[in-house]
């Protein structure tokens, strides 16, 4: 089985489980890993502690001997040519200090998660040392600030889509195929579906603090409810301050709770206690968008209901019969379905819930994508 250099922006990011996932998951199908990041971050889920201490970060400076992968340099001057994003000096210099890298770690494959810096550096890197080469887009990547998609897509062996969606908008920008591989669960991980389920609270939102989670809407469907209805934020980002206005304006400070960032075994281990999950995702003004957004498929497995949208990735993961969907954007649909679920018996409930527990592990169990994503290395 190929040795797979995965090169990423920054890791471990607390937010981006869906990474260290797949590493694990390709690890068990027999792949040897060697993650490969620009930066460290500050967090970490704590399934992520083995995989951030093998981790290798690009430095900056090029390596002794560095001068003998410029006799290679032809392979990677198309590339380099036809990109714009960076200066072809600048891109090359970093492309040759990961081939070395990854020539001492012996890698035969290089996969890069984000069609940003990340993977044009794989590219180079792998045009050099001569093995192939793939990247998976994820979102504000491929939507709203794409930096040389096409000749990224051009240059890579094979690219990667986390939705449907996005599989068919990248496969008509290229002859390059373009594989369907999502994100998924680590099924061993989730504990069996319980009948027995006697939320004490509420409603939840967890995610990044940022547009594209339409936290506005959220509060303002929110103030629509009971004064008696609960609802929980976890997360952090660029919109705390604003977030907290919204709450102080609309009088729901006894009512909504911020709690910060929280990493993925507190959401397990709480889930149980909240009536549903509301996930009101859409799409920034930038084209930015959740695809695939894996707190949904991580409600679903804990037995938690959903309350989400009509955008593109989430209408893949929850049908009618999984969950509740409702217009981007629509403070009022969403509060009459908020109101809804809060009304309702748990028992009402049960079939739903099985129903989307049922579906989340057959359609988005890591171990099976991972098998798809190490047949296409293999064969690369």
């Amino acid at each position: 089985m190929k040795k797979i250099g995965y090169v990423i922006p920054a890791f471990p990011v607390l937010s981006e489980t869906f990474v260290g996932v797949e590493m694990r998951a390709m690890r068990e199908k027999g792949h040897e890993i060697q993650p490969f990041a620009f930066e460290a971050t500050q967090g970490c889920q704590p399934s992520d502690t083995e995989l951030a201490q093998s981790c290798q970060y690009i430095s900056a400076t090029l390596p002794k001997g560095s001068w003998r992968w410029l006799r290679h340099a032809h392979r990677c001057h198309q590339f380099l040519s036809e990109q714009e994003g960076f200066a072809y000096l600048s891109l090359l210099k970093q492309g040759i200090i990961l081939a070395e890298m990854a020539a001492k770690a012996q890698c035969e494959h290089l996969h890069a998660h984000f069609a940003w810096h990340s993977a044009a550096t794989a590219i180079v890197a792998a045009k050099l040392l001569n093995i192939s080469v793939s990247f998976v887009g994820h979102g504000a990547d491929i939507y709203s600030s794409p930096q040389d998609l096409d000749a990224k897509l051009d240059h890579a062996s094979f690219g990667c889509a986390v939705t449907n969606d996005m599989q068919s908008h990248l496969q008509q920008m290229t002859d390059t195929p373009i594989h369907y591989v999502a994100c998924g669960l680590e099924s061993e991980h989730y504990p069996r579906f319980n009948n027995e389920w006697v939320p004490l609270r509420d409603f939840l939102f967890i995610g990044r603090l940022v547009e594209k989670k339409d936290l506005e809407t959220l509060i303002s469907a929110f103030r629509q409810l009971p004064k008696t209805a609960k609802l929980d934020i976890v997360g952090d980002g660029p919109l705390y301050d604003k977030l907290h206005l919204w709450i102080s304006e609309n009088h729901l400070s006894s009512q909504v709770t911020l709690l910060g960032s929280r990493n993925a075994n507190w959401f397990r281990q709480n889930a149980p206690l909240y009536k549903a999950l509301v996930a009101p995702f859409c799409i920034a003004k930038n084209g930015d968008r959740d695809t695939g957004p894996l707190v949904l498929k991580e409600a679903m497995g804990l037995g938690l209901p959903v309350i989400t949208t009509d955008l593109a990735g989430c209408k893949e993961i929850v049908d009618e019969e999984t969950g509740f969907k409702v217009p981007m954007r629509n403070p009022y649909a969403l509060a009459s379905t908020m109101q809804y679920v809060y009304e309702q018996p748990t028992a009402t409930l049960l079939k739903l819930r099985q129903l989307a527990y049922e579906r989340v592990f057959s359609n988005y169990n890591a171990a099976n994508h991972a098998a798809s994503l190490s047949q296409l290395v293999q064969s690369a």
